[in-house]
């Protein structure tokens, strides 16, 4: 499905992707594991056309998506849900995911929206409620609910769990892999290594802008430097 050939991506002067190659196939959930600044926001942001790659192949079912903007990028079906959630907060929780579906002109979007209060109901409790006087975790879950109203087909999740409280942590992943089952392929970053290597099928690790390390998750889990390094694991 989604396909990158060493892109190497710049912040002005600084080479912050350097030679970029990885895959999403069609139903995956890929993990995207790495410490501050080793490159993954700026991976989905190159993948969103947020950021203009200055090298490299980058192809979304054999279609090449380099010459795109961002709003080009959306209408293709890839879906960028950011980290810290950006809600409008002066928007309703019913406004906000309407926005996601700016784009959109069929006639589904009240049954999508049906949809999402069905994944997340806390959300239809409160539909008529300014997105800011949320909690954290209620507006991750608006963040991830206008997402899918741009009805993905695959979906960019940067830091789902950041400053969530612990009880909704395995509740926000369990909806993830919801999603993913509904036909949805995954793009994610997580500071949560033990919970992002639980539900994806592959995983990456970034270091300093390039893939250090790659494989099946469930090969990675038994990886000493992965325990070591991401896991918080004692390895003899």
């Amino acid at each position: 499905m989604l396909q990158l050939t060493d892109i190497h991506t710049y912040y002005g002067h600084v080479h912050a992707l350097k030679g970029i190659t990885l895959q999403v196939r069609e139903g995956e959930i890929v993990s995207l594991l790495g410490a501050n600044g080793a490159g993954k926001t700026t991976t989905l942001n190159t993948i969103s056309r947020l950021l203009q790659p200055e090298k490299g192949t980058y192809e979304l079912i054999g279609e090449s998506m380099l010459k795109k903007n961002a709003g080009q990028i959306v209408q293709n079906g890839i879906i960028h849900c950011p980290e810290n959630r950006r809600v409008f907060p002066l928007f309703t929780v019913e406004e906000n995911l309407l926005v996601g579906s700016y784009t959109r002109r069929d006639k589904k979007v009240k049954q999508d929206m049906e949809r999402v209060y069905e994944i997340f109901p806390r959300l239809k409790e409160r539909s008529s409620q300014k997105a800011g006087t949320l909690s954290g975790g209620e507006q991750q879950m608006l963040a991830i609910g206008r997402s899918l109203m741009g009805k993905p087909k695959l979906l960019l999740l940067d830091e789902p769990s950041l400053g969530i409280a612990p009880i909704l942590v395995q509740e926000i992943f369990e909806i993830i892999q919801e999603i993913n089952r509904s036909g949805v392929s995954i793009l994610l970053v997580e500071q949560n290594a033990h919970m992002a290597l639980e539900i994806s099928d592959y995983a990456y690790v970034l270091e300093n802008g390039h893939i250090a390390l790659s494989g099946q998750s469930k090969d990675m889990k038994k990886n000493d430097d992965i325990r070591k390094l991401y896991l918080g694991e004692s390895v003899s």
